[in-house]
């Protein structure tokens, strides 16, 4: 699913704001924001099913202790639903009904798990951490569109063991995220953002999504090089809304994933976007390109965000 209208900005713009170095970079959020819900959300929500029922193996995995968890979670998500967004979302007799896709789920149903459940009618991934002998670790995961496709190998491990592949991100920020999980609050949720630049339009990445991101960077850096002025048409800005939220009764910490992207020509106009781009691009260490494999289109990309870029004062 792509989004390939110019004249729509991005929903979100984390480059505005974003350092060279990485950044775990929390904002609270009200509750009532905590998921949202597109405008595309019935052409959404079909593909995110279809990918989740024919690629469940690598998309989807619990662990049987995190039953209670996944219930606390879909209910709290079902009661948000119904609270902030009215009229989209009705519960009659213990069936959840979808008013936009005319889709319904019984939530009494004991024969599916919750959280798959949950899968089928909210547009975010979500990620169960639980307390485990001491440990923090993931205990069920539901990503059907994440970019690294190591979450759902990580259950039954802990956190660092997700991020070990991000460069000198356990290194430099492995105590302060363990103590931002710790301090995680029911009535506080919070946000934070990832992005990138790739020619994969479709939020649903395939199978070893950092292969698949390699070839198709690897296909157009060629043509980029020769004529940087096709980089608005055949590159993509892949955004991650995540969040954080603790559930009060288990207190499990549930994390979520909501996913967007938009052409790079979407910011064609949007000159203090084009602006910090450009800025991040000319200065990012060496090892962030290379683990968001932007290395390859860096100069191209530049090229073109200079043509666009506001004068300097």
């Amino acid at each position: 699913m792509a989004h390939h209208f110019f004249e729509l900005a991005p929903h979100f713009r984390p480059y505005r704001w974003a350092g060279t170095e990485l950044q775990i970079g929390l904002q609270p959020i009200r509750p009532q924001d905590w998921l949202l819900i597109d405008a595309d959300y019935a052409e959404f929500m079909y593909t995110k099913r279809v990918h989740l029922t024919s690629c469940a193996a690598r998309c989807y995995r619990t662990l049987p202790d995190s039953r209670a968890a996944q219930r606390e979670l879909r209910d709290m998500v079902v009661r948000h639903l119904l609270d902030d967004h009215p009229g989209r979302f009705s519960l009659l007799a213990g069936t959840l009904m979808c008013d936009i896709d005319r889709q319904s789920w019984n939530l009494d149903d004991d024969c599916v798990e919750p959280l798959w459940q949950l899968s089928q009618f909210v547009q975010e991934d979500f990620l169960l951490l639980q307390e485990v002998d001491g440990h923090l670790l993931i205990t069920a995961a539901s990503n059907a569109y994440s970019s690294s496709g190591r979450l759902v190998a990580a259950v039954g491990r802990d956190i660092r063991w997700a991020h070990e592949p991000v460069p000198k991100l356990t290194a430099l920020h492995g105590s302060r995220i363990d103590r931002i999980l710790a301090a995680v609050h029911e009535s506080a949720p919070c946000a934070r953002f990832n992005w990138q630049l790739t020619p994969l339009s479709s939020i649903f990445f395939p199978e070893d999504p950092h292969a698949a991101n390699r070839a198709a960077l690897k296909s157009v850096s060629a043509q980029l090089s020769k004529d940087p002025s096709l980089a608005p048409s055949v590159l993509h800005i892949r955004v991650e809304r995540q969040t954080l939220r603790r559930l009060p009764l288990t207190r499990a910490i549930a994390f979520s994933i909501h996913t967007y992207s938009d052409s790079l020509g979407s910011l064609s106009r949007d000159t203090a976007s084009i602006n910090a781009l450009l800025a991040l691009l000319k200065d990012y260490p060496p090892e962030r390109l290379r683990y968001s494999e932007m290395e390859s289109i860096q100069g191209a990309v530049i090229t073109w965000l200079e043509s666009r870029a506001a004068p300097p004062r």
